[in-house]
Formats: C-alpha cells, structure tokens, sequence
C-alpha cells in the first residue's frame, strides 16, 4: 500500500508558460487508477481540448474557480464542484483559470493501456501501451509503445499544439 500527502507541498512538476504546477500519484503496479493534483496559477491558459479511449477522469475542484470547457461549452466551476468525463468524445474536456486566484483541481484516472489520447482541436493523437512513468522505465520496466499520429483537425482549433 503507498502513503502520500495530498497536501504537503511537494510538487513534481511546474511549466511557466502554461502557469500549471502538478504533483503525479503514480499508479502502483497493475492499478488502474492514478491522480494528479494541479495548481492553475492566475491567468493560467486553456490547455489542448483533449479525449481519452482507454481511460475515464473525475476532477474535483480544491479551490478556486476554473473554467471548465468540453465539447458543450464553456462553465466556470467553484469548490466543490466535480465533473466525470467517461471515454470517447462524450469526454472531451479541457480547463483554464481566468480568475484572480489559483485554482487547485485534483483528477483521479481510472484506465488500461494501451490508451489513445486524442485533440481533435490540433489534429494529432498519440497512443501508449503503457504509464510513461520514469520510474518504471529505470528500473527495467516495459518501454511499450509511444507514438504520435495526425488525425483530421476538428473546426474551432489550431493544428499546433500550445500545451498540455
């Protein structure tokens, strides 16, 4: 069984331009469920309109008030606030933070490999037969597969990514 601290300040990764900081609960071997806690920083931009086939996510709004926009609309979110996105398009989903304080989301994912992740705003998918988790990898684990495919670009957005 592993133990973490959803709140102890540690985080795993930050990225500037995107104004995200996230903190991975890696999956332990053979789950299927893993969480990521994300800080949208003031400001922070929409990240890729994305779907999965392969996995299903729940996000759960800490604090703040997000935005939240899916292949419906747009809506602001509070805390509080949880929203499940199943596999497939009914799942497209994508956030951003507007507002004038950080907003903290925690995401929990429930899947299998191999999963296909596409955005279909930018033209291109990408499938993984297996967590790219570092950690596996340097410890002799599956290298799978990881690749990158153009799919035909839906109305609405860019063919150039600009963050994940």
């Amino acid at each position: 069984m592993t133990r973490e601290n959803l709140f102890s300040g540690h985080w795993d990764g930050e990225d500037d331009e995107a104004k995200t900081r996230r903190r991975v609960f890696w999956r332990p071997d053979q789950a299927r469920m893993g969480a990521t806690l994300y800080e949208l920083a003031p400001g922070a931009p929409e990240t890729r309109m994305h779907m999965h086939y392969g996995a299903e996510e729940m996000f759960f709004v800490l604090s703040g008030r997000p935005l939240f926009r899916n292949g419906e609309g747009a809506e602001e979110l509070a805390a509080g606030a949880v929203v499940f996105c199943p596999e497939g398009r009914a799942g497209m989903h994508t956030f951003s933070n507007p507002g004038e304080e950080p907003a903290s989301i925690l995401a929990l994912s429930a899947g299998s490999f191999p999963d296909v992740v596409a955005y279909p705003e930018h033209g291109y998918a990408w499938v993984a037969t297996r967590d790219p988790d570092p950690d596996q990898l340097a410890k002799g684990g599956d290298p799978g597969i990881i690749a990158r495919f153009e799919i035909p670009t839906e109305e609405g957005g860019s063919a150039e990514p600009s963050g994940d």
